[in-house]
């Protein structure tokens, strides 16, 4: 099926590819079918929704940024996700792109937790201080005239 979207024009994609997200996403209640699509070898997502070609969020798998980020998920996320398996888990962020690069942020808070074998999502808010929703996605630069 073709579907419009907000960063890469018209595409085609296969329905097996479309998330099923059953309370929607925080704020998008109502749209609840997204598409995750993954530009050449760059590290981040578009989570495309399906329906509405001018909404979809720039996306990084937390491994990427957060290496020993760690949750927990409530039972009834793991059953509504019908998650068999640890691996079946798509862990990622949603990430803030401002005008300058340098300060994108992500959401370390409330992540997006997708079975990628039941194409099933869900964006969990998480009560841990350690997280916070404006994480910096790029480590800053060390100052290399300092270090001499």
């Amino acid at each position: 099926m073709k579907i419009e979207t907000k960063f890469f024009g018209a595409v085609d994609i296969d329905e097996a590819q479309i998330v099923q997200f059953p309370h929607g996403v925080p704020g998008f209640e109502k749209e609840r079918q997204f598409a995750v699509l993954k530009h050449d070898d760059s590290p981040f997502y578009a989570l495309q929704s399906v329906e509405r070609a001018g909404l979809a969020f720039i996306i990084i798998e937390l491994g990427q940024v957060a290496p020993d980020y760690e949750i927990d998920l409530p039972d009834e996320v793991v059953a509504e996700l019908k998650l068999e398996k640890s691996e079946e888990a798509l862990v990622c962020a949603i990430v803030v792109l401002p005008a300058d690069i340098k300060q994108a942020t992500v959401n370390l808070a409330a992540p997006l937790v997708i079975n990628v074998k039941e194409k099933r999502g869900v964006q969990i808010i998480l009560n841990n201080p350690a997280y916070g929703i404006k994480h910096p996605l790029f480590a800053p630069v060390r100052d290399l005239k300092s270090a001499k």
